[in-house]
């Protein structure tokens, strides 16, 4: 890649967070939380400008991302039948138009939080991504949709999808607080245990 086509990425990293300043809403709790800064956006975009060659076959760059996502709903504790419409907390909602919003106090962080869905996801970041995709609702396939976003904010969607699972680990790991290294003081599953889950699913290792 050419210096221009760096400076291209940066720029245009900086644009991205700059139109997404305004989405955040209303002080939800959530403090401990650390969005995506403008290094995580370059570093998406240089990967997907930089990607274009990848040996790894469309199909199986498919079944790297689910068996990814997968992983993520493991160490969030949301695989089960329920997960999709999961609070945080344990609790359930049955309304799939838009984000529950409800704030559950987590002794243990001592804090609220707005977690919900299969991918434990805070309503103000839910804010953000459901603006910037044009997402209709809360529904799983819209869940699927952010999911997928917020791996690509963070730089991880191509490693991902090439199995790079441990490099994508690593650049998702404060996105979730399960994942090994997150460091927000809450239960992290361990690396083997994730990638274990990974290879079960049809994930297939670089």
């Amino acid at each position: 890649m050419s210096r221009a086509m760096v400076i291209g990425a940066v720029a245009a990293a900086a644009l991205l967070l700059w139109m997404q300043a305004g989405q955040g809403g209303a002080d939800d709790g959530d403090t401990a939380y650390e969005a995506p800064d403008l290094f995580d956006q370059a570093d998406a975009l240089f990967q997907e400008f930089t990607d274009m060659n990848s040996n790894v076959s469309p199909e199986q760059q498919g079944r790297n991302l689910a068996a990814f996502m997968r992983a993520i709903r493991v160490g969030e504790g949301t695989l089960g039948q329920d997960g999709y419409r999961t609070i945080v907390g344990g609790g359930l909602f049955d309304d799939y138009s838009d984000h529950p919003r409800a704030m559950v106090w987590i002794p243990r962080i001592n804090d609220y939080s707005s977690a919900a869905g299969a991918y434990q996801i805070i309503q103000r970041t839910w804010n953000g991504v459901q603006a910037k995709l044009g997402l209709p609702d809360f529904s799983p396939a819209s869940q699927d949709l952010a999911c997928i976003e917020l791996i690509r904010q963070r730089g991880g969607l191509r490693l991902a999808m090439n199995g790079q699972f441990a490099a994508a680990v690593q650049k998702c790991r404060k996105e979730w607080a399960s994942l090994p290294g997150a460091g927000y003081g809450q239960r992290e599953e361990s690396l083997a245990r994730l990638q274990a889950e990974y290879i079960n699913a049809g994930g297939q290792l670089a």
